[in-house]
């Protein structure tokens, strides 16, 4: 279940949907991947072609998976099949640079899926370090810990860098939402501090009450 507190770039484009027969065989592009889904719904298992070898790729709600390396069709489209499928299921356009410390989030989108494309390279975001997409419809301000704090507009996102709590368990983060032209509080609570892992997180408006609600996903970087 998603817990409340459940992590792309939403700058980056979405999934384009091609699904053209396989071409010349391109470079490769290394990435991990996980998934964004409020709605709950059992991870969705693909296959990756590279010649005859065939990867299976589950993708994971509540951790991320990987990395895995693929051949990119036309030197620029990553597939993912369906298990039997014979033409791709889902195919994302990769661009030039970066082609490794990728991280693929899949989001729901009618019966299939769009990917939206973050860098994550360890020297990036760090251990301690949050990369949080405002998935919601309004603006917030983050202040973590010590921090001052950081503006997120609806749609776009941020990286909160460890303020370098040296030893702490937990940091105090303040969250406020706009409402209008004035900043509403929303929530104050106790992050966990661990600078062997970064966090992606996502705040999104839930479904069922329609208020701000989080889903955390972590990743050891040591």
């Amino acid at each position: 279940m998603i817990r409340k507190f459940i992590a792309v770039v939403f700058l980056c484009l979405p999934t384009a949907q091609l699904y053209a027969q396989d071409g010349a065989e391109g470079s490769k592009v290394s990435f991990s991947v996980t998934r964004f889904d409020p709605s709950d719904q059992p991870s969705p298992d693909f296959i990756l072609k590279t010649g005859t070898k065939e990867t299976e790729v589950s993708v994971p709600l509540t951790h991320i998976e990987g990395p895995f390396t693929a051949t990119l069709r036309e030197d620029k489209y990553l597939d993912f099949y369906k298990p039997g499928g014979m033409e791709p299921e889902i195919s994302t356009e990769i661009s030039p640079q970066p082609r490794k410390d990728l991280l693929l989030v899949f989001i729901p989108k009618g019966e299939t899926f769009e990917i939206i494309k973050i860098h994550v390279p360890p020297a990036g975001i760090k251990g301690g370090d949050h990369y949080v997409i405002n998935a919601s419809a309004a603006e917030v301000a983050i202040k973590f810990g010590s921090a001052k704090p950081v503006l997120i507009s609806a749609r776009k996102s941020a990286l909160l860098h460890d303020p370098a709590a040296g030893n702490a368990r937990t940091l105090r983060v303040v969250i406020q939402q706009k409402n209008g032209e004035e900043w509403v509080p929303f929530t104050t609570e106790n992050w966990p501090h661990d600078t062997r892992f970064r966090t992606f997180l996502f705040l999104y408006t839930s479904a069922q009450d329609h208020h701000m609600a989080f889903h955390a996903i972590t990743q050891r970087v040591e």
